[in-house]
């Protein structure tokens, strides 16, 4: 049980190492939420980005909240909204076993290819747009994980991933989404893991590597991955270990790899949250003993670059601050059925503009979470307000799911 107890105390670790060690101060305003709701467009590096679209769409979202409230008149909100942009199609988004094989090889294709296209100056350790994803993940991750603004900053994250691939690489088909609650009896035998080079995802490998102190694992060595080099936070091996769960939980009493964590019981119970506060504290485990959520268990069941900060936790120069976890392209899969699941809630009656809670890992039972939140991306795109989130299928983001 202990083993199982020290890892269900990951955030409050990170945090107590965060306080104790780097001297963080949440009073400090350039470790906060800007909080204006107002989109800054005068740095501009993705081309590929509209800025001035997303600042007209993130001012129309904010007020359609207001006029929600009863704090702004129809017909101001009405104006803005006549001329406002609009989505030219909404892309569906699949899981990954609805995809065809010609889709599921373009999908791979259009990830690698990240690595062959510049970053436009936004990382300042690699200036490869596969590993921009990883540092912008990395950047103060401590506002957007473990507190309100984590369900709505990764939706943002990860339509951003999309919205790349399309744009620099081509990509047409759907973007994936990989439904573990199907896999939760054993995870790792799902056939996302499949070792074919065009298609698959690969599994853990069977060379151990530790390239980076303190770090172990096994190179990924089959699959589309195979031999996968990344770049933050120094060059690497892909690496994972899909035993490890197995330290923690050597009974296997929460099920294999952790699968009674979010299985359908789990799955049920997160959808069933009335408010987005419960939501979010049963999507990640917050405040919930013997569980990780849905979020985590699939971070926490390995041990390589997908576990994110833990997977360092033995090198006091990474560790808490860097975040491998975007590092596996596994990252993506998963944290679209994140947002799925999310989604799904949202469809329920008077959820898809619910919003609160605490923006503070530290301190969970604040109740200070606001829709004009700005949410940081650290110059991948503009910071945008939590309002312009709430709606996949309102521009800028533009999609649904098939689920």
């Amino acid at each position: 049980m202990a083993p199982v107890l020290s890892l269900l105390s990951t955030l409050t670790l990170l945090s107590t190492v965060i306080h104790s060690v780097h001297g963080y101060n949440i009073n400090d305003p350039k470790q906060l939420l800007r909080r204006d709701g107002e989109v800054d467009t005068s740095e501009q590096l993705l081309p590929f980005i509209d800025y001035e679209a997303i600042s007209e769409a993130a001012d129309i979202a904010v007020s359609e909240e207001l006029q929600r409230r009863g704090l702004l008149d129809a017909e101001e909100v009405n104006a803005k909204r006549s001329n406002s942009p609009r989505c030219s199609k909404i892309n569906v988004r699949k899981e990954w076993r609805k995809l065809s094989t010609s889709e599921k090889k373009s999908y791979i294709k259009a990830v690698k290819c990240l690595t062959t296209k510049s970053d436009f100056g936004i990382s300042t350790y690699s200036d490869k747009m596969y590993d921009a994803f990883t540092y912008i993940h990395e950047q103060n991750w401590f506002l957007f994980h473990g507190c309100a603004t984590f369900p709505v900053w990764h939706r943002w994250f990860v339509w951003l991933r999309e919205v790349t691939m399309r744009e620099q690489c081509g990509y047409t088909g759907p973007f994936p989404y990989w439904n573990y609650t199907m896999d939760w009896k054993d995870p790792f035998a799902s056939p996302i893991f499949s070792s074919d080079s065009e298609t698959g995802f690969g599994s853990h490998g069977n060379v151990a590597v530790a390239e980076i102190a303190g770090a172990t694992g096994f190179k990924v060595d089959n699959g589309a991955f195979a031999n996968f080099r990344v770049n933050l936070p120094e060059p690497h091996f892909l690496t994972r270990n899909f035993t490890f769960w197995k330290e923690s939980d050597p009974t296997g009493q929460y099920g294999k790899a952790f699968g009674k964590w979010f299985g359908p019981e789990q799955l049920q119970k997160t959808l069933a949250a009335n408010t987005f506060w419960d939501f979010e504290k049963l999507m990640d485990g917050l405040e919930a003993p013997q569980s990780l959520g849905i979020h985590n268990g699939p971070h926490f069941n390995q041990n390589g670059d997908w576990s994110g900060p833990a997977w360092l936790v033995n090198n006091p120069t990474y560790y808490p601050w860097r975040s491998t976890a975007p590092n596996d392209p596994m990252f993506f899969p998963h944290h679209a059925y994140v947002d799925a699941v999310f989604w799904q809630w949202q469809q329920r009656p008077g959820k898809q503009y619910l919003y609160g809670g605490s923006t503070d890992i530290f301190n969970l039972t604040k109740n200070d979470a606001k829709i004009t939140d700005m949410l940081p991306f650290s110059g991948f795109g503009p910071d945008v307000p939590v309002a312009l989130t709430l709606k996949t299928e309102s521009f800028p983001l533009c999609y649904t799911y098939d689920v």
